[in-house]
């Protein structure tokens, strides 16, 4: 299922993003710039969706989103104790699909923020390292 949200920021700039997912657990955008969310709540993203994902594997909760502009993609892995799960942000760049940012570590929560200086297409992946189970993953767009 594929869900389109037009999604005004302050003032008159607007921009459409295009979350591709198979969860209708998208969460309604805000009328305002979105502000930092908090480093241990992945609810308090613009977006959310949850899934599931077994050890070796990889999940992409929405095919790609769009960053129309320059600013901060912020997001946020949830996943089960004792559990290792890595986030990773890539770039659809005229050469390919590219890793520009990842998040990993022992930590059941991790945060991922990434500078976007070319606008365009991204994807978020969870990456499944050891163990596997449910996670929520947060995402706030520029």
């Amino acid at each position: 299922m594929i869900r389109h949200r037009l999604i005004a920021t302050a003032g008159a700039a607007v921009f459409a993003a295009c979350l591709a997912t198979a969860s209708p657990a998208i969460a309604s955008p805000t009328a305002t710039a979105p502000t930092a969310p908090a480093a241990t709540d992945c609810t308090d993203h613009e977006f959310t969706v949850s899934g599931r994902v077994v050890e070796g594997s990889t999940a992409i909760p929405w095919n790609y989103f769009i960053a129309a502009r320059a600013g901060t993609i912020s997001t946020c892995l949830d996943g089960p104790d004792g559990a290792d799960f890595d986030l990773v942000l890539k770039h659809f760049a005229t050469d390919g699909l590219k890793t520009v940012a990842t998040s990993s570590g022992e930590e059941d929560i991790k945060t991922l923020s990434y500078e976007v200086r070319d606008p365009g297409a991204y994807r978020i992946e969870v990456v499944a390292t050891k163990g596997g189970g449910d996670y929520s993953v947060g995402l706030t767009i520029p």
